[in-house]
C-alpha cells in the first residue's frame, strides 16, 4: 500500500481516540517507523510493548479506550469499534488469512479462533506499507525486522523451535476466561473489576449493534460487527458457567505444572541467561494472573516462582506489564507478588 493512503488510513483510526494526551511518540524519532493502537490494559497489547522495549524501536503510541461506558445519549462505544480502525485492521486480517471469529473459547488466538475485527493491537510498518495484526504475528514480525538490538527468536533452528513452542502454548491460554469469568469456587478479581465485568458484555452488543445501524451499508463492515458480537454473546453466555470457569483453571495448572519442568532449577530464563520471545509472553501473562489473584497456582511449582522473580526485574515488563496493569485497571491486592519491580508495586 502507498505511504499516503497508510498514513490517511492511520489518521482516521487515530481520529476515533477522545483524548489527544492518549497519542504520543515513544523514542525520540518525531517520525518513526511504526504505530501502534493498543490499550494500556490489553494482554496482547503489553505484550507487543514489551517487544518495543525491548528492542528499543521508537513508534507513536495509540492508547486505545477498549470497553464502552455509560453516557448521557445512551452506550459510548469503545474506541476500536469506529469504522475507520475496523477498517484497517480488516486490512491486516486479509494478510492473516483467517475467517472472521465465529464464536468464544476464551482464547484469543488467532490461528484457532478466527480473526477478531475489532480487537487491540494494531502495528502499522510505515517503511514496509504493511499493517500487522494479531500480537503474536506482530512480535515475530518485530523481531524480524530489526535485529540491531536483542535477538527474541533465535536463528538457530532447535533453539528456535524450543521458543516458539513456548510462544504457542502461551498463545493458548484462555486469558479472556480468566479476566471475565465469574469463577465458582476462587474469584479473587478485584471487586470494582467484577462489577464491571457484569455489565460489560451488555455494553459491547449494544455498542456493536449501533454501529451495524450507523454502518448498514457497509457490508464489510457489517459483517466485522457481527463476528465481534457472537464472540460477545458466546463469551456472556459462560461467564458463570461453573464448569467451563473450572475448566479453563485446570487447563491453566496443566500449563504451569510444565513450565515449571520445562524451566528447570538452574537458569533464569527459558533459554538459560538469554531473554526471549518466550519470556515475554509468559512474563505478562504471569503478571496478569499474579494481578487476577491466581498466584497461588504456582505456589509449589519453584521454578515458576523463581522465574516470576527474574522477570520482574526486566526493566520491559516492569513498565510495559507491571505498571500499565497497576496504572490502568483496578487495585489488585495481590500484585506484591510481583517484588522484583519496586515500588511500582504496592502491597
Amino acid at each position: 500500500m502507498s505511504h499516503d493512503k497508510l498514513t490517511n488510513m492511520a489518521a482516521g483510526a487515530r481520529a476515533a481516540i477522545a483524548d489527544p494526551a492518549r497519542i504520543s511518540l515513544v523514542g525520540s524519532d518525531a517520525n518513526p517507523r511504526f504505530e501502534l493502537f493498543h490499550a494500556a490494559s490489553s494482554l496482547c497489547s503489553q505484550k507487543v510493548r514489551t517487544v518495543l522495549f525491548e528492542k528499543q524501536l521508537p513508534y507513536r503510541s495509540n492508547n486505545m479506550m477498549i470497553l464502552g461506558s455509560m453516557g448521557p445519549d445512551g452506550v459510548v462505544p469503545a474506541e476500536h469499534y469506529h469504522p475507520p480502525y475496523v477498517r484497517l485492521r480488516l486490512l491486516a486480517g486479509r494478510e492473516v488469512g483467517r475467517e472472521l471469529v465465529s464464536g468464544y473459547s476464551g482464547r484469543t488466538s488467532v490461528e484457532t479462533e478466527g480473526f477478531d475485527p475489532c480487537a487491540v493491537p494494531l502495528l502499522v510498518d510505515y517503511k514496509a506499507g504493511r499493517v500487522i495484526a494479531d500480537s503474536r504475528r506482530i512480535c515475530c514480525y518485530l523481531d524480524a525486522v530489526s535485529r540491531d538490538s536483542i535477538h527474541l527468536v533465535p536463528e538457530d533452528a532447535d533453539a528456535r523451535a524450543r521458543v516458539m513452542h513456548q510462544v504457542s502454548i502461551v498463545d493458548q491460554i484462555p486469558n479472556g476466561t480468566l479476566l471475565y469469568g465469574f469463577h465458582p469456587d476462587a474469584d479473587r478479581r478485584p471487586e470494582a473489576l467484577k462489577t464491571a465485568m457484569e455489565t460489560v458484555y451488555d455494553y459491547k452488543i449494544k455498542a456493536l449493534e449501533a454501529m451495524i445501524e450507523a454502518n448498514a451499508d457497509d457490508a464489510e463492515l457489517v459483517a466485522a460487527y457481527r463476528a465481534k458480537i457472537a464472540k460477545e454473546q458466546g463469551g456472556k453466555s459462560v461467564r458463570h458457567d461453573a464448569a467451563f470457569q473450572r475448566a479453563a483453571r485446570r487447563h491453566v495448572a496443566g500449563l504451569l505444572a510444565d513450565l515449571d519442568h520445562a524451566l528447570g532449577s538452574s537458569t533464569p530464563y527459558l533459554r538459560g541467561e538469554s531473554f526471549s520471545l518466550g519470556d515475554v509472553l509468559w512474563g505478562v501473562n504471569l503478571v496478569r494472573m499474579a494481578y487476577l489473584g491466581l498466584a497461588s497456582m504456582w505456589e509449589n511449582l519453584p521454578n515458576i516462582e523463581r522465574y516470576v522473580d527474574a522477570l520482574a526485574k526486566r526493566p520491559s515488563l516492569c513498565k510495559e506489564a507491571v505498571q500499565s496493569t497497576v496504572e490502568s485497571m483496578p487495585p489488585s491486592r495481590y500484585m506484591h507478588v510481583i517484588a522484583g519491580c519496586g515500588e511500582a508495586v504496592p502491597v
